[in-house]
């Protein structure tokens, strides 16, 4: 009756979903309105937000490595009279190793202002926390399919 029991249920045990766990994530990538620890800790939770979506979680699960490629947030304007458009692009690249395979994915978000007759206090548009975590998701989103 055993053997028969473990018969039945073998198959089930052999196509079980493999477990992962965010090991470790390092950013290569300084900005400076945003603290680094910070950036890691969140770009940790998305990941495991979004695998967890499509795989299991454990703490003995299979190591997943994220890095930070690069954090860019160019900035773009065009004044015409008192009228102004400034719009700035975080594009964020991340590498993940599942598997020991290497997969890479590159997220883009968008901030723009808009102003008349009046002056934007600093020529720049600051580096939006929202906009990057936006950027991120997407990168990681596109890496994870």
């Amino acid at each position: 009756m055993k053997k028969l029991l473990f018969i039945l249920l073998f198959p089930i045990f052999t196509y079980a979903q493999d477990c992962y766990k965010v090991e470790r994530v390092v950013s290569q990538a300084e900005v400076e309105e945003l603290n680094q620890k910070r950036i890691i800790f969140g770009i940790k939770q998305m990941v495991e937000e979004v695998l967890s979506e499509k795989y299991d979680l454990c703490t003995e699960g299979k190591p997943v490595f994220v890095e930070v490629l690069s954090i860019e947030a160019p900035s773009t304007g065009i004044s015409l009279g008192p009228w102004q458009k400034k719009k700035k692009e975080t594009v964020v690249k991340i590498k993940v190793i599942i598997d020991n395979v290497e997969y890479y994915g590159e997220g883009l978000a968008k901030t723009s202002v808009q102003s008349t007759f009046l002056d934007l206090n600093d020529e720049n548009l600051p580096f939006e926390k929202t906009t990057f975590a936006s950027a991120v998701k997407k990168a990681v989103e596109q890496v994870i399919e």
